[in-house]
């Protein structure tokens, strides 16, 4: 990692849970920062990178007791699914991209979706239709059977139920996304979810910054590139929070003199 030859500490398997401001003499707040294992970090200046939350699988309303017994959310071998019936439940990319993944060496692959239209991106739709695989719109999975071990399910829409043979079911229904203990550290939240921050990445929140998909701002593009952006205008605004006698923007190291190197005589 980049950051490895300034030698910083690393808490990993940690999450930050309070942030509790210090108040100094010298106009210059101080942050407490403690973590879930209990480690206290004292700091002048806090950059919030957490992605939109943890993540946790939208649970499949049926069948919860069967989830590890054929039930699952994740595939970690495809293996798993080779000769059986699969059903695949969802209408985003990742259903999809199960279905096709699993169409090659499944017994049958069956899709269900609860609307006519998909989330997923046209021409995986489009392949999705155009591998042999069976395509039920306008239906939900309501019962998810099995003695031990999935065996069935039921499929219900608008107007009849059928139950098909299944002993593999992938719930692909996305995902629900938790910024846990931010909600209580007195940032200003949209939507109960993401961080609002200004053009210096800084939060309401003196000291505080934030930058990636946890940030909010107009004009605002997800993507990974301009996340990359932000994390650079934080860190730099920071530094000048921290000291404001920082240049905000340090230069470009071609701008520094060459370094004078011994010649060997």
């Amino acid at each position: 990692m980049q950051a490895g030859q300034y030698s910083p500490t690393y808490l990993l398997g940690q999450q930050a849970t309070t942030l509790e401001t210090l108040p100094s003499g010298d106009g210059v707040d101080r942050l407490r920062l403690t973590t879930s294992s209990g480690s206290v970090l004292d700091c002048g200046a806090v950059v919030v990178t957490g992605g939109i939350g943890t993540f946790t699988p939208r649970p499949l309303p049926a069948g919860e007791e069967l989830l590890g017994r054929g039930l699952s959310y994740f595939v970690p071998s495809l293996a798993d699914l080779a000769g059986h019936d699969v059903v695949v439940v969802g209408g985003g990319d990742s259903a999809c991209d199960w279905v096709l993944a699993a169409k090659p060496i499944a017994r049958s692959v069956t899709l269900v979706h609860r609307r006519k239209a998909f989330r997923a991106h046209a021409a995986t739709v489009d392949a999705v239709l155009a591998s042999g695989a069976t395509v039920i719109t306008d239906a939900q999975v309501t019962r998810v059977g099995g003695d031990g071990w999935v065996s069935e399910v039921e499929v219900t829409g608008r107007e009849t139920a059928t139950v098909l043979p299944a002993q593999r079911v992938v719930a692909a229904l996305g995902f629900l996304a938790d910024v846990g203990p931010l909600r209580e550290w007195g940032l200003e939240l949209e939507d109960n979810r993401r961080v609002v921050v200004g053009p210096t990445m800084a939060t309401n929140r003196p000291g505080v910054f934030a930058a990636g998909d946890i940030t909010s701002y107009p004009g605002k593009v997800a993507l990974i590139a301009v996340g990359f952006g932000e994390v650079a205008t934080a860190v730099n605004n920071a530094a000048v929070h921290l000291d404001p006698a920082t240049m905000l923007f340090p230069g470009h190291s071609t701008d520094n003199a060459p370094v004078p190197t011994a010649v060997a005589g």
